[in-house]
């Protein structure tokens, strides 16, 4: 478990400590404060985030723009390698996409 999980349990069992995690979370991969997640859970082989419907985030037709939604998948993705990936060790994506071999 590495020190990120470490500090979402910590503040998790206090008062607006998801809410606090979270704008931790977008200071530090800022990437993300695009679509302004808000960690619900983070634990090994879970990572939860919700992503508010508003105006930043929607496209042309008033729904939520699916590159809004794939940024709040990475988003989940991330924390869930980072509670899942044994301390000591880094996880790094190598491949986005099929998993199928290429010609």
């Amino acid at each position: 478990m590495t020190s990120s999980y470490d500090l979402f349990r910590k503040l998790d069992r206090r008062p607006l400590g998801k809410q606090a995690f979270s704008v931790g979370f977008m200071l530090k991969a800022p990437y993300f404060a695009t679509v302004r997640p808000w960690v619900l859970d983070m634990r090994p082989h879970r990572g939860e985030v919700k992503i508010r419907k508003r105006r930043g985030v929607q496209n042309h037709i008033g729904t939520v723009h699916a590159i809004a939604v794939a940024n709040g998948m990475e988003a989940a993705m991330g924390l869930l390698a980072e509670a899942t990936t044994p301390r000591g060790m880094r996880w790094i994506p190598k491949e986005f996409g099929s998993t199928t071999s290429r010609k």
